[in-house]
């Protein structure tokens, strides 16, 4: 068994961050010319000011990027979420350089994250199958106690499709559960989720809808035989922006697979009920308070008989210009894939590398 002492841990998490945040800063990674600050300005240059010019080509050793003014932009977004604003602007520019993965969902760390209900069940149940012992159970079991934390990266392909506000992305998230602290089972990743995509989204210029996404989405996570859980989706997704915040709505449609579910048999259905439990859509609101989000995501399969569904709130703010503090707390069905048939609660306290916007 192969114990860890807490150095070795803190150096694995510290680890972890610096990777991430590495990742993360496009400004470290964008080679374009450097641009003078306005000397009448008054304020320290941003990161805008340093990266972008104000409207037109700007000349790299790729190519001319078409850059996007501010005044090009709807009123309501440049009113309302100015940070959004200049997040597309640095994201236009990134993207033409081809050493740029850019941030896709929320990147986050939760060194301190609490479960209420651990399960060894799909453990135990593998377990059983080969050892022909009805009774088999795992010695050591799952802590409450763990870390979590989410990698979100994308990399665009193309752009201009539908105008100056459309692209297409190819992106990638992975959502691991890690058992940091449980050194009776060798401090394992309990469960990690990967969710490849193709997106193609776009900025219609009318009243009702800010932005729109269409998505073809496959979740699996990566494991074989009864723990093994996956599925295909295609995924529509509208955006509104209001004086306090962001609206958002996705609605989901699975992908046939076998109806069949033996779950020892690779070709059948990992998990053909995951409907029943995670429905076919979710609304997510993104309440804005200067440097402080909360975000709240409704999530049901709208079955008055056997109805299920989850809520997760998250509280974003600020410790220092790049780097915020994230409480995240999750209760329901569908947290991860290994568990999507079971109810759980969660509570983690972290730091957040990148957000929405």
């Amino acid at each position: 068994m192969n114990l860890l002492n807490p150095a070795v841990l803190v150096l694995k998490v510290s680890l972890l961050v610096s990777v991430l945040v590495s990742m993360l800063c496009p400004a470290f990674m964008v080679n374009a010319e450097e641009s003078e600050p306005d000397a009448g300005a008054g304020s320290e240059p941003t990161v805008l000011d340093e990266l972008l010019p104000a409207t037109g080509p700007l000349k790299t050793k790729q190519q001319p990027v078409d850059m996007i003014a501010d005044d090009e932009f709807k009123p309501a977004l440049r009113d309302n979420l100015p940070q959004m604003v200049e997040k597309i602007q640095i994201e236009r520019l990134a993207s033409d350089s081809p050493y740029v993965m850019l941030p896709h969902r929320p990147n986050y760390v939760l060194p301190l994250s609490y479960q209420s209900r651990p399960s060894d069940r799909e453990q135990n149940r593998v377990l059983q199958h080969y050892t022909g012992d009805p009774d088999a159970e795992r010695e050591a079991g799952n802590d409450h106690l763990e870390a979590v934390f989410q990698l979100s990266i994308k990399y665009r392909l193309s752009e201009g499709l539908l105008g100056k506000f459309s692209s297409v992305d190819v992106a990638y998230t992975n959502r691991s559960f890690w058992q940091a602290y449980n050194s009776d089972i060798s401090r394992p990743f309990r469960e990690t989720n990967h969710e490849p995509e193709l997106i193609f989204s776009w900025q219609p210029q009318n009243k009702w809808v800010d932005y729109f996404s269409l998505a073809i989405n496959h979740q699996s996570n990566g494991q074989t035989s009864s723990m093994s859980r996956s599925w295909n989706r295609v995924i529509a997704q509208v955006a509104s922006v209001s004086s306090t915040g962001i609206y958002s709505t996705r609605i989901w449609w699975r992908l046939p697979e076998e109806s069949k579910a033996d779950p020892f048999d690779p070709a059948d259905n990992d998990n053909p009920d995951i409907d029943d439990y995670m429905g076919n859509g979710e609304f997510t609101y993104i309440y804005v308070m200067g440097n402080h989000n909360i975000s709240t995501m409704l999530r049901n399969n709208l079955n008055p008989d056997k109805n299920r569904g989850a809520i997760e709130v998250g509280w974003t703010f600020p410790l220092n210009r790049k780097i915020k503090g994230f409480v995240q707390y999750f209760n329901g069905y569908g947290e991860s894939l290994i568990d999507y048939n079971r109810y759980q609660e969660r509570i983690g306290v972290g730091i957040k590398l990148s957000d929405w916007f």
